[in-house]
């Protein structure tokens, strides 16, 4: 049963193992897809942007070239002295001669002007209500341009500057209605030349050609759109025609630039995410100021352009997550060819290992991480043979030890017993001292042999150092005294290590006391240690004795020597402390010599024996 669940758990963890890798695999390709094309869409719109905007530049640049020639024109007429002569000519007799003279100027100054054949016509007016004008013969009329032109509706707005230059947009010529072409009026004052009142005017209709004609060599996509707006008014522009456009947009956002996060402005373009109106599609578009204000070049970026990229991308794509399937399938091979297999194998010596078959199995210790597993169990294999060897010769040592303690039962029943006859017989004799000496001696062994238990009250440790005294007393002839003196009765319920004291008086006794050869005096003092808020309590054990040189008060702490006890020496009560209450506790001697010799010892204030 176990060994068919630890199969199923087997299969089960390679089949995670297998899922998860596939999972992992296809959500890092489909995340990766998903960002990259992301980034790819507004890299790719960044880019069409981009280029738009460069061939945008030249046709707006050319655009603007014509504009400014119709400009050149207007300010030389509003500078020239023949112009200006004509403009404040007398209605007198030579008038005919200056009329005839400004006319040849603006002709040659209009045949010069590398925007003529676009411009409809050229009318400079006076302030006698005559005027000049260039127009091809066929489109000449009868009409009084000086009167019929200030009474156009535009003319007022134009005249004051108070309009901008090309805000009327396109408009049949209200001249020559058969012209098929629309033009763009334009007025300009023309100043007296001594003063700068308003002497004059000049009126230019330029064609559409001054547009359209730059759109010879400008290339974009069918369903790509251009857009001239003038103003208020949009046109869409083609090569051969200009047509009005109700094409309107709501920004949704501007393009920025892939690598910098900033908006994508080149060659004074911008380009924008908008939604058109009232086609109600999304597209980006990609805008161009011409140089007269209010004027701006818009064109639609190409859709189909863009879905081409698109459907490549997606291609792109799908290769990618076939690739991507095929290296999940190469790493789940790989997977349960070096992993799999191996912890199977793992799992088969496991079995074999508790079911008592401890043989190491040497194919197991691959040159891998799970070759040191293979390593790990065939030493656990080895350690737990040896192990239940070991174990079997501690179970017979142990009953061996069983039947000593046995035989050996009687042995302290016999030494109490013998102890106290010796006591009766003393006290029958008289001799109260031996009695006294045999009480000790037997309250002590008793307390040697009682229990196992590793902290005493402090009040039972300072009687087993009584008895221990007493009996030393006796063999010094009554020489020494022993007090204690404690500053709280309620410190001698403090817990502390069996037989802490003991060696601590022991040491006093033989070292400091015996050497002087008179009487001495020991002193046990138990109080709270200064400075550790009632946290710590301190047993001083103080003797007169000779004192101990400095450099001794190491060995002292070091040396684990008892002359009663072998194995409590004072070294090995340092340590016992410091193992059972922190290395912040402990004994530290104070000492001068011919003087006193104080051991400290600090213990932690607690509550009861655990």
């Amino acid at each position: 049963m176990h060994t068919r669940f630890s199969r199923e758990a087997s299969y089960k963890l390679q089949r995670h193992i297998i899922l998860f890798t596939l999972f992992i695999t296809l959500s890092v390709g489909i995340l990766f897809s998903t960002v990259f094309t992301g980034l790819y869409s507004n890299y790719l719109s960044e880019s069409l942007a981009a280029s738009t905007a460069i061939n945008m530049k030249f046709l707006a640049d050319s655009i603007d070239g014509n504009l400014e020639s119709v400009n050149h024109l207007i300010r030389w007429a509003q500078g020239n002295t023949t112009i200006g002569k004509y403009i404040q000519a007398p209605d007198n007799n030579s008038y005919g001669i200056i009329a005839l003279q400004a006319h040849t100027r603006l002709t040659e100054e209009y045949q010069n002007n590398p925007v003529s054949s676009m411009l409809h016509r050229v009318v400079i007016g006076n302030k006698n209500q005559r005027f000049i004008q260039i127009v091809a013969a066929q489109y000449s009329s009868t009409h009084n341009l000086s009167v019929e032109i200030p009474a156009l509706p535009y003319f007022a707005g134009l005249y004051d500057a108070s309009a901008d230059r090309l805000s009327t947009g396109f408009l049949s010529d209200p001249f020559c209605p058969s012209l098929e072409k629309q033009v763009i009026p334009i007025v300009a004052p023309i100043y007296a030349q001594y003063y700068s009142d308003k002497a004059g005017w000049i009126f230019v209709e330029v064609t559409q050609d001054l547009f359209t004609a730059p759109l010879e060599y400008y290339s974009y996509a069918e369903d790509s759109q251009l857009y001239l707006v003038l103003g208020e008014h949009t046109y869409e522009l083609s090569v051969n025609d200009i047509v009005p456009s109700d094409f309107t947009y709501e920004i949704k956002k501007e393009l920025t630039d892939f690598n910098t996060g900033t908006p994508l402005a080149q060659n004074g373009c911008r380009a924008y995410a908008v939604h058109e109106l009232p086609a109600d599609k999304d597209s980006v578009i990609v805008i161009r100021p011409l140089s007269q204000k209010n004027c701006y070049l818009i064109q639609t970026l190409s859709n189909q352009e863009i879905r081409r990229q698109n459907q490549m991308l997606a291609l792109i794509w799908a290769v990618i997550l076939i690739l991507m399937l095929f290296v999940a399938l190469l790493l789940t091979v790989f997977l349960h060819r070096f992993i799999a297999v191996p912890v199977q194998k793992l799992r088969h010596q496991i079995d074999l290992v508790a079911k008592g078959y401890f043989k190491p199995d040497a194919s197991l210790e691959w040159n891998h991480e799970l070759g040191d597993i293979g390593r790990g169990v065939n030493k656990l294999a080895c350690d737990m043979e040896q192990l239940i060897e070991k174990r079997i010769s501690d179970e017979k040592e142990k009953k061996d030890l069983e039947y000593k303690m046995l035989q050996n039962q009687i042995n302290p029943h016999f030494l109490y017993n013998t102890l106290n006859s010796i006591k009766w017989m003393a006290s029958v004799q008289g001799a109260d001292g031996i009695a006294d000496m045999t009480t000790s001696l037997s309250r002590l062994l008793r307390s040697i042999a009682k229990g196992t238990q590793l902290l005493i009250p402090l009040s039972e440790e300072i009687a087993l150092v009584k008895d221990y005294f007493n009996i030393q007393n006796y063999r010094y002839g009554g020489t020494i005294a022993f007090e204690v003196e404690c500053a709280n009765d309620a410190l001698l319920q403090v817990p502390i290590i069996k037989f802490t004291l003991q060696p601590l008086v022991e040491n006093a006794i033989f070292h400091g006391l015996e050497p002087r050869g008179n009487r001495g005096t020991i002193r046990i003092i138990i109080q709270e240690e200064p400075n550790s808020s009632g946290q710590n309590v301190e047993i001083i054990v103080w003797d007169n004795g000779v004192g101990i040189a400095p450099e001794k008060a190491q060995q002292i702490l070091t040396d684990n020597s008892s002359e009663f006890f072998k194995e409590v020496g004072i070294g090995n009560v340092q340590k016992r402390l410091q193992y059972e209450f922190g290395t912040q506790y402990g004994i530290h001697v104070e000492s001068e010599i011919n003087q006193y010799t104080k051991m400290h010892v600090i213990i932690p204030k607690q509550n009861r024996i655990p």
